[in-house]
């Protein structure tokens, strides 16, 4: 398992679960693996509709997160993957502050999950680390965090 996931522990499945994957279509060769690797995990967890929609950059996902939600009301999560490259200026903190309150704005407002694994680095190679097909993969832990949030609140509320 990836780093900082219990080693003995199983996914829980999530059988039926609706789930939509929001990406940005900055930085293919990163986020592509890691919605294939979601994709995988997911359908392996029992999913049953798993739909995927790519804007144009990260900062564009909490809109279309909270688009989705208002809109598919069996949705019952958002897994979001993009990578944001720090350049000269301080654009990509900008960028990260506002998918980080945005998401924050559309969960509180919604009642509902967003995984957040929109990384900010400083070197592609470090996002290109965190794509691969080892444990480390974000679409990795992502279906970890649905699976666990899902499974819990499923729990709760007799599902």
């Amino acid at each position: 398992m990836a780093i900082g996931l219990p080693k003995d522990k199983n996914f829980e499945r999530i059988d039926g679960a609706h789930i939509a994957i929001i990406a940005s279509m900055w930085h293919p060769q990163c986020v592509e693996p890691m919605i294939a690797r979601a994709i995988s995990e997911l359908t392996l967890l029992g999913c049953q509709g798993i739909t995927v929609h790519r804007l144009p950059g990260s900062y564009e996902l909490p809109m279309a997160a909270r688009f989705l939600f208002d809109y598919q009301q069996d949705l019952e999560a958002i897994l979001a993957f993009g990578v944001v490259l720090k350049g000269a200026t301080t654009h990509d903190m900008t960028v990260l502050q506002e998918v980080t309150s945005g998401f924050s704005r559309v969960m509180h407002d919604t009642n509902k999950l967003i995984v957040n694994e929109v990384i900010g680095v400083t070197d592609i190679k470090d996002a290109v680390k965190r794509s691969g097909s080892d444990d480390v993969n974000k679409g990795l832990e992502a279906a970890f965090a649905v699976s666990e949030a899902l499974s819990w609140r499923r729990k709760l509320t007799n599902q």
